[in-house]
């Protein structure tokens, strides 16, 4: 366990070192204020956001049903609805892009996850404003602002507005340093990862950290999303699929308060072993559990 941590350090760093941190999720990407359904922290960056994602989607020549969008909340004690007020965050996005031209069908039915920790603390506003977001999953991949194309005058698409792009949208040059001379040397701490990754079998780390708490209130139902990788391929997004299993553990126990992070664990092994039965390999990915086939 300690070997995997000094190389996942290792990449992390080297990472950082020559791309910078473009491959992480920005905290004011899509950011709700408190309480709000409709209403985000900075609007007039969001409607930025909005314009580029819209742009970034019609550009993809994409089937129906394959625009995931989830919608998360922060933790408060107060009188509102975490899942439901996710869940109005998570149509309020999706309407806002079908204002912008995005046909509706392309989109899969919305998913809120409720109160999570995974961008906040929780512990003071500042830590709960992080989580009081939307993702957007596309083909399998979350949209981050690095990702997109900031809309051009002239070759928008009709009912998008023309807006400056925002800082963080398109990341600044970075200086001429030679990076190139350093992919090798990455080459090599990747390949060390990929090797231990198949060997680990202690999961109880990887599941504390993907952890989400299961909230008491009804959650919507949603069948698995089985995302199209290729031909031969099947990838199964298996959060929800968890997620529901342990809230049926919570509703066995006669809907009293128990331990939420037992329910988590004790319905994390009976989806994947499920899975892995059928032929599936299960793993953690960006704080996701999946489940990968090979025909």
């Amino acid at each position: 366990m300690k070997k995997n941590c000094l190389i996942m350090v290792f990449l992390w760093f080297f990472g950082l070192l020559a791309f910078g941190d473009t491959g992480q999720e920005e905290i004011d990407f899509l950011l709700f204020l408190p309480n709000s359904s409709n209403s985000f922290v900075n609007q007039e960056q969001t409607m930025v956001q909005l314009d580029n994602i819209a742009k970034h989607i019609l550009d993809r020549n994409l089937i129906s049903g394959q625009i995931h969008v989830f919608g998360y909340a922060a933790a408060v004690a107060n009188e509102i609805d975490p899942v439901i007020l996710s869940m109005e965050r998570a149509l309020f996005v999706m309407n806002e892009l079908q204002e912008r031209g995005v046909p509706g069908d392309l989109f899969s039915d919305p998913i809120a996850h409720g109160a999570v920790y995974l961008w906040g603390g929780n512990t003071n506003e500042a830590e709960r404003s992080p989580n009081r977001r939307v993702r957007i999953l596309l083909e399998g991949i979350v949209l981050t602002p690095a990702m997109l194309t900031p809309v051009v005058s002239g070759l928008t698409t009709p009912g998008i507005v023309v807006e400056t792009p925002v800082r963080n949208v398109i990341s600044e040059p970075r200086s001429g340093f030679p990076w190139l001379l350093l992919l090798p040397l990455l080459l090599l701490p990747f390949i060390l990862f990929a090797l231990i990754r198949k060997k680990r079998g202690d999961k109880t780390a990887l599941v504390k950290a993907a952890y989400i708490e299961p909230v008491a209130a009804i959650t919507p139902i949603i069948e698995p999303v089985i995302l199209p990788v290729a031909k031969s391929e099947s990838l199964v997004y298996l959060e929800e699929e968890i997620r529901r299993r342990a809230y049926e553990l919570y509703l066995e126990r006669g809907g009293q308060n128990g331990d939420a992070e037992g329910d988590w664990l004790k319905a994390l092994p009976e989806v994947c072993s499920r899975y892995e039965a059928e032929g599936y390999r299960t793993y953690i990915e960006d704080g996701a559990w999946w489940a990968h086939r090979s025909s």
